[in-house]
């Protein structure tokens, strides 16, 4: 379905300015509930993921919730960029950041003009290191390179993985390089992911498409070259497991609009097999995101007493039932050492009133624990919510409390459910 006309012109040139096709392209995008990225224009930061939450276009402000904060720095009159699916369209638009609104929810200038964009073709996934899908590559040329990292994003079209090892594969020597060693187009004959879910070894052929650094690191991206039927369905069996699993993230009682409500209370659509119903009619989780509670080491540093018998209770409850409660953020540190065998990690920290998020400590702690850099960490308070950090994986959370269920699916988020 082509929802849009543009003004002239085609490809990535073509461009919409008309405020009436603007104004029923985003009031599609809200009603669909549609998850998109946005970032700083220009830059080659991580995206943050958003999705409508509001349109005001009389004023032209446009109510965005993201999944992760924006810096505390970040100034108004800052222009993003948002990337988009009209129907069978994908269009680009200039954003202006106006502030913040709530926890989460910013206000931006509704775009006056949207260009046709040939990106992202296929949705990208992501993947935490901690999930352990890793990727294996070697090049083409003579003596040769491979390549190795953890996966990073999957699609149909393609993947990203972050370059942790390269190797010469003539005498194994490990090299060091830059971004400018993987450039565009570079083949890559042998492909392989390892422990993707229910699929331990994926192989296929590809075309290094992009390369760039963040934080230090590269990142490479990745198109596929030639798939087989066979292995297209292995693919799409995998995204098909995200897909479910971000469909029960988004319905929670933090949805960014009402209709979420509304669908879940009505039940009358069709649920897919990441959404059961029980006898009474109420919604259950789905049993990959229990079992992913179930099977997270969670520890809980608080001091003890009443309030930490009052989260306990809470989280199992839900069904994070490996609780390690230990009063001090120094105890927490041991127990996450010794426990070196947990698959999945998870601090619960306790932030007095009062204080500051110990935010420096906390970085220091996922350094010292090495491979375990990628920690979550939930900041609680009780009687409020602690102040906001630019740490994506450092997140303030609401009281745990039995009777308020909001700070669930933002934990399971955090934890990679």
């Amino acid at each position: 379905m082509s929802l849009v006309r543009s003004s002239g012109g085609s490809g990535r040139e073509s461009t919409v300015e008309d405020p009436v096709q603007i104004r029923r392209a985003l009031t599609d995008l809200q009603r669909s509930e549609s998850e998109f990225p946005i970032k700083v224009e220009g830059t080659h930061t991580l995206p943050y993921t958003a999705w409508v939450q509001h349109l005001d276009f009389e004023k032209g402000v446009l109510h965005l919730k993201l999944i992760r904060p924006l810096p505390h720095e970040m100034v108004g009159g800052a222009p993003f960029e948002m990337l988009f699916a009209v129907g069978e369209q994908r269009f680009e638009a200039p954003l202006t950041f106006l502030g913040r609104e709530s926890y989460l929810l910013y206000r931006f200038s509704v775009p006056l003009r949207m260009t046709q964009s040939d990106r992202r073709t296929h949705k990208r996934y992501p993947f935490r290191p901690r999930e352990k899908a890793y990727v294996l590559a070697q090049d083409s040329g003579l003596p040769g390179f491979g390549f190795a990292g953890p996966l990073v994003n999957l699609s149909l079209g393609g993947l990203a993985f972050r370059v942790d090892r390269v190797m010469r594969l003539d005498d194994h020597m490990r090299v060091t390089p830059g971004v400018g060693f993987f450039e565009k187009g570079k083949e890559l004959p042998m492909l392989k992911i390892r422990d993707l879910p229910k699929h331990p070894l994926f192989e296929a052929r590809g075309r290094v498409a992009n390369a760039w650094e963040r934080d230090g690191e590269i990142i490479i991206g990745v198109q596929f070259l030639d798939l087989k039927d066979s292995e297209l369905n292995q693919i799409q069996d995998v995204l098909t497991i995200r897909e479910q699993m971000q469909r029960v993230s988004s319905s929670t009682p933090s949805a960014p609009s009402g209709t979420r409500e509304t669908k879940a209370k009505a039940g009358t659509e069709n649920k897919g097999p990441g959404s059961r119903m029980n006898p009474a009619g109420a919604e259950t989780p789905d049993a990959l995101t229990r079992l992913g509670r179930r099977g997270t080491c969670l520890v809980l540093a608080m001091a003890p007493g009443s309030a930490r018998e009052e989260a306990q209770t809470a989280l199992r409850a839900a069904g994070y039932l490996r609780l390690d409660p230990v009063d001090t953020l120094e105890q927490a540190l041991e127990r996450l050492r010794t426990d070196s065998g947990a698959a999945s990690r998870l601090l619960v920290l306790e932030v007095p009133p009062g204080s500051e998020p110990p935010v420096t400590d906390l970085r220091n702690l996922q350094r010292e624990l090495g491979e375990l850099r990628e920690l979550p960490v939930a900041l609680i308070r009780s009687g409020g919510i602690p102040a906001e950090t630019e740490d994506p994986l450092i997140r303030p959370l609401p009281w745990p409390g039995a009777g308020e269920t909001a700070w669930l699916p933002l934990l399971d988020e955090l934890a990679g459910l």
